[in-house]
């Protein structure tokens, strides 16, 4: 015989939907981003999409929470500290784990860690002679390399931008933002 569990509705995930205060927040942390993003589908150069239409394009796909701890603390953009002490790595991947505008300032966090990467790459390549332009794809492949040869017990590797940046990006809102942004900023060859 089967044990029943009863539901617990505190732990069901509702669907929150943005409102006009929430969406001029998330058009302010667009703008901390060093560059104007598209977010719409990469390639598609006729329809260009805002962080705000791509964040709404994920309410019902996977839910936001309607505020989390960084809006409690009122934490206005991400950092390094600020993921370190108050991103929940395990809980990155839970529908409804996450407000909107935390999920807007992770997708701005990555894309300032790709813009540092990718200028990083440029210099070692002129460096080297090698006059090639990485696009999006080279970028993501050197943070992930390096993520992959940090070791996660070692004092400090959890404020490693590109260790932060591999455990942003598991959460799916997050990946396909960045995903997006970088290929229609950079390319794929």
């Amino acid at each position: 015989m089967s044990a029943r569990r009863k539901l617990d509705p505190a732990n069901t995930v509702k669907v929150w939907r943005l409102n006009a205060e929430e969406l001029a927040l998330i058009r302010i942390i667009g703008g901390q981003a060093r560059y104007p993003y598209d977010f719409g589908a990469a390639g598609d150069a006729e329809t260009q999409s805002s962080l705000e239409e791509f964040m709404q394009s994920w309410e019902e796909t996977f839910p936001f929470a309607q505020a989390d701890v960084l809006d409690k603390w009122k934490v206005n953009s991400m950092n390094a500290e600020a993921f370190k002490h108050y991103i929940d790595r395990a809980k990155l991947t839970v529908p409804g784990a996450l407000s909107a505008s935390t999920t807007a300032k992770l997708i701005v966090y990555c894309l300032l860690i790709l813009e540092a990467e990718h200028q990083a790459l440029q210099a070692a390549g002129v460096k080297a002679l090698q006059f090639s332009r990485p696009d999006a794809q080279d970028v993501i492949n050197s943070l992930a390399a390096r993520a992959c040869e940090i070791d996660p017990k070692k004092e400090g590797s959890e404020l490693d931008h590109s260790f932060q940046f591999a455990e942003a990006i598991r959460n799916p809102v997050v990946q396909a933002g960045v995903n997006s942004a970088a290929v229609n900023r950079w390319g794929l060859r």
